[in-house]
This record gives structure tokens, C-alpha cells and sequence, in this order.
């Protein structure tokens, strides 16, 4: 690898790979479009020597670097990134870069929704099943021990595997890069300001697929056909052929029906910690990429790991952010799911529980279409309160369904004094976070503080 490196981005991702480059024994610059000293990771830069240049709107030169590692905030579209790429300056992702220092094999999750779930869900199956693996990638937040790709990568031995998120973001810019076990959640429209077009969006997801090959695992998802690798994916590039294994529907791989989740052997879904079937599709998906890595390694035989691969599913007790259940209160209940970031997100959460629900939505919207949660709505007949840059937009769009608050507080304060026992209170914006707030997780946690608040508070 070049030994001149470009960094875009002052994030934590662009200090991770500083780090990886200096111990590589690169000589790395970071460039960011805000001022450097307004990067909150500025003095962990200046402490390893690394330069941070701000307010960055430039272009590369090849005489100055050999290779420029984006982050995954930077459109792939941006004139900066495709002006450097046609200068003969190689453009790569951090996952990119942290396959190329990894010595341990990376199992890769992506997919619009239940990707983090996904991910950790493995990560424990695998953990129960006496591997070695490490929780990385795009899973910020989640409330378990994650470190970023490429600081796993720099310290993984060859006998340990990351298990990392992806997202699509961090695909665009991938080039050699092959996991051993990879799979799709689904994919529906997202990111919309991003791409130019659904189909766009879907291919550079697929992307996750292109360098596998003979002893590599691909998880698809039977109900999505968009998660499946297609025909020119699989095309003999040199390394032969991948396994390809499917989930959720009745006959395939894994399978959930009659109160049982199906592998090679039946598992009783009551000795789950969870119902929903969203979470049992995660279950279904993290199952066959831990078997598929397992079988790799020689780890793996039905009598002797499946056991092992379930108690790991079964040790699965949540995220942080994500269908997180934050207590009762006279018959309420309050779950903050501030992770949903999109419109499909609202409809699967929402549908995983029975109760009547008082959806908290709204943010920066992003382009999404919100008419799917409108006849969702419209068939559930929860109520609606929501908040946030785009929320009269998005009440437009829910065909004038729903309340309009300034904030997140006004919209929790109204639906917590309109409650009844028997109600489920529920955090799901379907947007963006950054109209009000840094990211998913203040909001999340701003949440969480606010309903606590009044869980704890002593009724009269």
C-alpha cells in the first residue's frame, strides 16, 4: 500500500485509519470541511502528529498523495472525490483500507433495517460458539463493547474475526475487499439524497458480494429479492464460487413457523428473548453467517455447535437505541427506538407490537416518501405526534394524520399526558437526527433522559 495517505474526513473513522496508517508506517494528512479545531477528535490527531487540514473545499494532487481513504459522510458523487480518482490518486473507503491491513477475516453485515441487530446477534453466536470475534464496522451506539473497522483490524490476530456493519455508504468506494461471511438485511428505499435512485442505492449495497468466492458464506433473505447476490455478482472472478444460503421463508435454510425457529435443528421461539418477527428474521440471518464462518474454520458440526449457536441468540437482551424497552408507568410503556431512521423502519418496528401505540416521528426526512406510513396508519390507527424540521411536510404526507410540535420534549409531554394503561409510547422518527440534534444517539439518549424522568416521577 501507498505510503502517502490522504484522509477525509476528522471523524471518528478518519482518526481510527490515522492510527492504522502511522502504525503501518504510513504518513497520513486529514483534511475536513469544518474549521480543525471544531473536530471533537482534534486532539487525539495532534497527539499522534497527524496534520489536520480545515475548512478543506480543495482538490488532491498525485504528486502529494498516492491514496485518498473517504469517509463515508463524503457523497461518492462529490467532484473532490471523483477529480482525485481521475488524477491517478487511488480513492478507497476505511473498509477498504481496513481489509487490506486486517489479518483476521471479516464477516459483514449490511442492509437498510435490522443490520445492527443483525450484527450483534452474531457477534454472541459466535461468542457462545468458542470463536474469537470482535464487534466493529457502522454499530456506534449500540451499548455493546464496538471499536471502529479499522482499529480491529490493526490489532485482530489471525485466529480472531470481526464482525462488522456496513453500510452502504462505506460500499461505494470498495475494491478488493472480500469478506468471508456476508449478508443482507433487506433493502428498501433509503438515502435517497444520496443516490440517483432506488436501484442505484440496491447495487451499491450488492457491492458487498462482488469478491467472494470458493469458501465464502452469502445470507440472503428469501422475502427481499434485492438482497440476493445477482448473476454478474456471482461470476467466477478467480476465486471460484460462494455458498449462498437463504432465511425466512418455509423451506429454505432457517425458517421460523409454528412457534419454532428452524435451523438444522428446531428451536422452540418461546425460549427466545424475543417474539417479533423482525427479530427472529435477524435471528434466522446472524445464524447462518455464524454457521457459514464456523464451517470455515472447521469449527462446526450440527451435533456439536448449533447448541451453542442458539444459546448465543438467546443471550441477545437488546440495543441501545434500538427497540429499547425503558420501563413502565400506570399500564405505559416507553421504548425508545431512536435508530429508526427511515419510513420503512416506523412500519416494522410499529408492527412488531400489539399495543396501541403513540408514535413520536420527525426530523430531517431526506427525500423519504412517508404514504407507506400512512396506510400503515391508517390500518393500525395509532396516534401521532411529531417534531422536528420536516414534520408539517411529513404530516402532509400522512394525509393530515398527527400533531405538530417544536421539539421532541412538546411531543413526548403530549403523548405521555394523553396515555392510557394499555399504551406503548415509542420513539420512532423514521428521519434524520441532525435537524435538532449531533446523531441518533443524543437524540436517543435525550430520550431516554426525558422518559425516566417521568417513569421515576412519584404518581399522586
Amino acid at each position: 500500500m501507498a505510503n502517502r495517505v490522504a484522509i477525509l474526513g476528522a471523524g471518528r473513522s478518519g482518526v481510527a485509519v490515522a492510527k492504522a496508517a502511522i502504525a503501518q508506517g504510513f504518513v497520513p494528512t486529514v483534511f475536513d470541511a469544518k474549521p480543525a479545531n471544531e473536530s471533537k477528535f482534534a486532539p487525539d490527531l495532534a497527539s499522534l502528529g497527524v496534520q489536520i487540514i480545515g475548512e478543506f473545499h480543495g482538490s488532491f494532487a498525485r504528486a502529494d498523495f498516492d491514496i485518498l481513504v473517504t469517509s463515508p459522510g463524503v457523497d461518492m458523487r462529490s467532484p473532490m472525490l471523483r477529480d482525485a480518482d481521475r488524477a491517478g490518486i487511488e480513492v478507497i473507503g476505511e473498509i477498504e483500507f481496513a481489509y487490506r491491513i486486517s489479518k483476521a477475516p471479516i464477516i459483514a453485515i449490511t442492509g437498510t433495517n435490522g443490520k445492527s441487530t443483525t450484527t450483534v446477534m452474531t457477534y454472541l453466536a459466535l461468542k457462545e460458539s468458542g470463536a474469537n470475534p470482535i464487534l466493529c464496522g457502522n454499530i456506534y451506539g449500540s451499548g455493546f463493547d464496538e471499536v471502529p473497522l479499522t482499529e480491529a483490524a490493526l490489532t485482530a490476530t489471525e485466529d480472531q474475526v470481526l464482525v462488522a456493519e456496513i453500510s452502504s455508504f462505506q460500499l461505494e468506494w470498495v475494491r478488493d475487499f472480500r469478506p468471508r461471511c456476508a449478508g443482507i438485511t433487506n433493502i428498501t428505499p433509503d438515502h435517497l439524497n444520496r443516490y440517483d435512485g432506488f436501484e442505484t442505492y440496491a447495487q451499491t449495497k450488492r457491492r458487498l458480494f462482488d469478491r467472494m468466492g470458493q469458501g465464502d458464506t452469502i445470507v440472503a433473505n428469501a422475502g427481499d429479492p434485492n438482497t440476493f447476490p445477482k448473476n454478474e455478482t456471482l461470476r467466477d472472478r478467480g476465486h471460484g464460487h460462494p455458498q449462498v444460503r437463504f432465511y425466512g421463508a418455509a423451506g429454505v435454510d432457517a425458517s421460523f413457523d409454528a412457534g419454532y425457529l428452524k435451523l438444522s435443528v428446531s428451536e422452540p421461539v418461546a425460549d427466545l428473548p424475543f417474539r417479533e418477527k423482525h427479530n427472529l428474521l435477524n435471528a434466522c440471518h446472524a445464524a447462518l453467517l455464524a454457521v457459514g464462518y464456523l464451517e470455515s474454520e472447521g469449527m462446526f458440526t450440527p451435533a456439536k455447535r448449533i447448541e451453542h449457536v442458539l444459546a448465543g441468540l438467546k443471550s441477545f437482551r437488546g440495543l441501545a437505541h434500538r427497540m429499547e424497552h425503558l420501563g413502565h408507568r400506570a399500564g405505559v410503556e416507553v421504548i425508545n427506538n431512536s435508530m429508526c431512521t427511515n419510513p420503512a423502519a416506523v412500519v416494522a418496528s410499529s408492527g412488531g407490537i400489539a399495543a396501541p401505540q403513540r408514535l413520536l416521528i420527525g426530523g430531517l426526512k431526506k427525500n423519504y416518501d412517508f404514504h407507506s406510513v400512512r396506510e400503515y396508519l391508517d390500518r393500525a390507527g395509532h396516534d401521532v405526534y411529531l417534531f422536528g424540521h420536516d414534520a408539517e411536510q411529513i404530516r402532509e404526507e400522512l394525509g393530515g394524520r398527527g400533531r405538530v410540535f417544536d421539539t421532541m420534549q412538546a411531543a413526548f409531554d403530549a403523548a405521555k399526558d394523553e396515555a392510557v394503561p394499555g399504551d406503548v409510547i415509542m420513539l420512532a422518527p423514521g428521519c434524520a437526527s441532525m435537524d435538532q440534534f449531533s446523531d441518533f444517539v443524543q437524540r436517543g439518549e435525550e430520550f431516554r433522559e426525558m422518559a425516566k424522568e417521568w417513569l421515576n416521577e412519584t404518581t399522586t
